[in-house]
């Protein structure tokens, strides 16, 4: 019950996304005016102050009109000033027939203020104080000087205080709501943009550091293939040894390769609109084989056997680009810390509605102080076995390209016995 009051408050006031603080802060005093004007008829039918009923049914109707302006046609300022007008005009009426300055016109006068100056512009500030101020300030003149223009009209002095005292505990709930308002927004505000801030200096050092890297990163490679091509340039090589360089040179390119491709699709997933993802039904055994035929070369450089044990009929919605990209990189990172004549194994399973796919390996595994962070960008040069180099960019987007995929990854890792890291989807042919 109390969720659904609230969901109605919300749609009656406005929500906090598309309705601005001062349309709030408006909309909710109007339904408390709303409410609270009718108990102050029956307050005066017990006091029998006359002619108050007449501005409070006024001013009540004056309420609904604009808020309905407000509220549903989005038209603020409009109502506000209309509002400000019209109840002052009623605030005035009713400050000659309920006892001038003996009445409570003027904590109503009050009220009105402070509603205004929570609604109205910072720069306007000024004009409505001296508008207030200058009608207060007229009425009472006027009473001054012409002392028998106003009449005390409560029959018992007991009519008086109960006046007095509904009047001020309606104007302590209505500066209150605009007060909690004002308070709690700035307050979310203040802690929203905070987050934000912490986020964005996190963001901000993390892309620093990884710039950093990759500036020194890309520049070894790319010296180390420099030398490399003018050692053959400028030298008479024995076959063996310009095997050896050309091997060596055909590394080098190929890591700084796979560098700059992770460092690009990473750079486009940053973008707004960088990715679109296109899920497709696909067959995985199809895409794991195709992803090997361009990781085996790497293998056998280092020797590594890779088995494979997929489920031919296992299918999976996905978008092929990304999920090839994830799963070359999680093959090319088992390769890269598996020693040389190691073992990779790539595996499937299928349960409970979720197709998964497994890549486990022999290899060094990760530090336990490592693990935490492996998905986050704390950017590192990491070296394989045979002193490969990257950066930690595979698994940050291996991470994000599986969530896009609506898919998740996971791993399990002993430092010094390996590594398997798992792909899990929702299997499309369970329904």
């Amino acid at each position: 019950m109390i969720n659904g009051i609230r969901r109605l408050h919300s749609q009656l006031i406005g929500n906090n996304a598309d309705t601005p603080l001062q349309s709030r802060i408006f909309h909710e005093v109007s339904l408390i005016a709303m409410i609270g004007l009718p108990l102050a008829g029956l307050v005066n039918i017990l006091i029998k102050v006359p002619f108050v009923n007449v501005a409070i049914l006024a001013t009540w109707l004056v309420t609904i009109a604009m808020y309905i302006n407000s509220r549903y046609f989005g038209r603020l300022r409009l109502s506000f000033i209309l509002f400000s007008i019209g109840t002052s005009v009623l605030m005035a009426f009713n400050y000659f027939i309920n006892s001038g300055i003996h009445g409570p016109t003027l904590i109503l006068y009050l009220l009105s203020l402070v509603f205004t100056l929570s609604v109205m512009p910072t720069r306007q500030y000024l004009f409505w104080m001296l508008i207030n101020v200058g009608i207060v300030s007229g009425l009472l003149l006027f009473e001054y000087y012409n002392g028998g223009s106003v009449q005390i009209s409560y029959a018992k002095r007991s009519d008086l205080f109960i006046d007095t005292a509904t009047t001020y505990i309606a104007v302590v709930v209505c500066i209150g709501a605009v007060l909690s308002y004002l308070i709690n927004n700035y307050q979310r505000e203040k802690n929203n943009a905070l987050t934000a801030s912490l986020a964005l200096k996190e963001a901000n050092d993390a892309k620093t550091r990884l710039l950093s890297i990759l500036s020194h990163d890309l520049r070894s490679p790319l010296n180390s293939i420099a030398i490399f091509l003018e050692t053959l340039h400028q030298y008479e090589l024995s076959p063996e040894e310009r095997r050896f360089l050309e091997s060596n040179l055909l590394n080098e390119t190929k890591n700084t390769q796979v560098m700059l491709h992770n460092l690009l699709n990473w750079t486009k997933s940053q973008m707004d609109g960088g990715n679109s993802v296109n899920m497709l039904k696909l067959n995985l055994s199809e895409i794991v084989r195709s992803c090997l035929l361009v990781q085996q070369a790497s293998a056998d450089i280092k020797a590594v056997k890779i088995s494979v044990d997929i489920d031919q009929n296992i299918e999976l919605t996905a978008d092929l680009d990304m999920l090839k990209l994830v799963i070359r990189n999680l093959i090319n990172n088992a390769i890269k810390f598996t020693p040389a004549e190691g073992k990779i194994h790539l595996y499937s399973s299928n349960d409970s509605g979720y197709v998964r796919l497994h890549i486990r390996d022999n290899g060094v595994g990760i530090p336990m102080a490592r693990q935490e962070d492996l998905f986050k960008l704390y950017a590192v040069s990491t070296y394989g076995t045979s002193n490969e180099k990257g950066v930690g960019l595979g698994l940050i987007l291996c991470k994000e390209y599986t969530e896009m995929q609506k898919g998740s990854i996971s791993f399990n890792s002993v430092p010094g016995k390996g590594s398997t890291f798992s792909l899990e989807f929702t299997d499309p042919n369970v329904i």
